[in-house]
């Protein structure tokens, strides 16, 4: 069909502005688009509008698709300010339904070509109403794209700060559910809608910030067909909030991995996209720093500041933050102290920026807080380590609650912060409130729950005895039933550590029994179970030997206090 000048001209000038704003791909050269752009440069007049170029054809323009700088002159060329004019020249038009709702999620280069497109498409008059018109077509399709981009690109749910309190973070993160669950029946379509899928992600994100890791599990597993089938960006979405999921579950193997297929399949490179590369190179420096790997998360690390840097000009607080943690844990192992006291200085001026650049984040206030204490304790500078612990432990109480992964980190640290001065009795109430959090958790993994329940064992036996049990010992049962409930519940419950775990957690009972007798029979159950599972899992090795003779002797122990084996009180 033959288009209307003005629509030719809103086409060119939507065209013109993808190549001014280093757009790769114009967006009109791409499937059905790339049939308007030929529709246009052969319905059009012959001569070009631009007053400068009265000889010039349409048809000696290069496709619109691949624009270069060097076209830009001589015969055949589309004037700069011609085509700028023209697509800033049209000024506000009605826009059809789905128009408007973008405008605010949609950068507002993306939004002024979808407005300029929209004038071609009125430009035609009655036949802007035939759906079946190359240019309107066109339209709907791009239309369709930019929701999908703006689905892709949402996060105002996940960008939210839930540190009002434990109890209304949990109200705030069921009225999001809600909202999507109302959006995915209001719109149709399930998990096929873009718009749905961009929504499952973001809630995702809200999963991960609360520690809510079954759940954001969950929903990345459902969406993951879906994922699949657009491939591209979205995948790689995906795979970093997998990715996050993994680390957050203490996986960090698994997550090193998925990164690093995230490096190799990137569709840019760290010029193109310097944000994606600045995330992706922090995850996987936080993934080797977790396994031990300095070296490696080194070089990461300093990858990272230069992608921060040609975004942002300059490295900001979380930058700062990462690197001197980075440094002073490099250091310390080499034993550079005057490298470790740089590297602590960088994490303090990162607190210091922090709370200039964010005073309202408490919770990431918080953590730096608490990586600036364990600078101060392997110094033994205790004073100065208790006053940033201190008033860490405050903010994640304060912003998260007692029932959160982060306060659970954090009580712990605050009583390997007693332990150091031989303040054990102290000690054991923060050490119960971090076993309470392991206890329930989402992630729970036999390697976490031992070290906790290791520590406590530990603590317990260096405690003062008053009246034969120790003082300020609070009772675990409660977090130890559900500990075992939950490692139960996730199929954790028949290998030779958790055989280890039992053994452990006999020992805190036995602790326990001085001043409850309740706890001598929880305890001989618990030596039995550990029994019965490492003779199950003997390798022969010497570890293995060795704990299964620390069981032996402990269930002949408590045998041989004439506990009965059909005793049920306690239970």
């Amino acid at each position: 069909r033959r288009l209307p000048r003005s629509a030719v001209r809103a086409c060119v000038g939507a065209a013109w502005r993808c190549s001014a704003r280093g757009l790769a791909v114009c967006p009109f050269a791409l499937g059905p688009c790339g049939s308007v752009a030929r529709a246009c440069a052969s319905s059009a007049p012959g001569p070009s509008p631009s007053s400068s170029s009265s000889s010039s054809s349409w048809s000696s323009m290069p496709p619109l698709g691949h624009p270069r700088a060097s076209d830009n002159v001589g015969a055949g060329a589309v004037d700069e300010d011609w085509a700028l004019d023209l697509a800033h020249g049209e000024g506000d038009m009605a826009l059809p339904a789905g128009f408007e709702a973008l405008r605010q999620s949609l950068p507002q280069e993306d939004f002024e070509i979808l407005q300029t497109l929209q004038s071609a498409v009125e430009s035609l008059g009655v036949e802007a109403s035939d759906p079946g018109h190359p240019l309107v077509e066109a339209r709907d399709k791009i239309l369709g794209a930019y929701r999908d981009k703006a689905a892709l690109l949402k996060r105002d749910w996940t960008d939210e700060m839930f540190q009002e309190g434990e109890g209304d973070n949990d109200d705030r993160v069921r009225e999001i559910e809600t909202m999507l669950a109302t959006g995915l029946s209001a719109a149709g379509g399930g998990l096929d809608n873009g718009v749905n899928l961009g929504g499952a992600l973001d809630l995702v994100g809200v999963y991960m910030k609360n520690y809510k890791l079954d759940k954001a599990e969950a929903v990345l597993s459902r969406c993951g067909p879906y994922i699949s089938g657009r491939g591209g960006v979205w995948m790689v979405k995906w795979l970093n909030h997998i990715s996050t999921v993994r680390m957050k579950q203490g996986r960090h193997l698994e997550a090193l991995e998925m990164l690093y297929d995230l490096e190799l399949y990137s569709p840019y490179n760290a010029e193109e996209a310097p944000e994606f590369f600045e995330t992706l190179y922090r995850n996987l420096a936080w993934a080797l720093k977790a396994l031990g790997r300095i070296d490696e998360a080194l070089v990461y690390f300093e990858r990272m500041a230069k992608s921060s840097t040609a975004h942002k000009g300059r490295l900001d607080w979380f930058d700062f933050w990462d690197i001197g943690k980075l440094a002073a844990a490099h250091a310390y192992r080499d034993g550079a102290m005057p490298q470790f006291y740089r590297g602590r200085a960088i994490v303090e001026e990162a607190l210091r920026m922090q709370i200039e650049a964010e005073p309202e984040d408490l919770v990431m206030r918080a953590k730096v807080l608490d990586s600036l204490a364990e600078c101060y304790l392997v110094v033994k500078d205790y004073a100065d380590a208790a006053k940033h612990y201190d008033e860490a432990y405050r903010l994640m109480l304060q912003t998260v609650g007692r029932n959160s992964p982060l306060f659970g980190k954090q009580a712990r640290h605050s009583a390997n912060l007693l332990i150091a001065q031989e303040k054990h009795a102290q000690a054991l109430p923060f050490l119960a409130e971090s076993l309470a959090v392991e206890a329930s958790r989402d992630a729970v993994n036999l390697r976490d729950a031992m070290e906790v329940v290791d520590l406590l064992v530990n603590t317990q036996q260096r405690c003062p005895l008053v009246d034969d049990a120790p003082r300020g010992a609070p009772s675990n049962h409660g977090p130890l039933k559900i500990m075992q409930k939950n490692l139960h519940a996730r199929g954790m419950n028949d290998s030779r550590e958790y055989g280890v775990l039992c053994h452990k957690m006999s020992l805190v009972y036995l602790h326990e029994a001085r001043s409850d007798q309740k706890a001598l029979t929880r305890a001989r159950r618990l030596a039995k179970e550990s029994l019965r599972l490492l003779r199950q899992h003997a390798g022969g090795d010497e570890d293995s030997s060795g704990w299964l003779r620390m069981a032996e002797i402990q269930y002949k122990m408590l045998a041989s206090r004439g506990l009965d084996a059909a005793t049920s009180g306690g239970r």
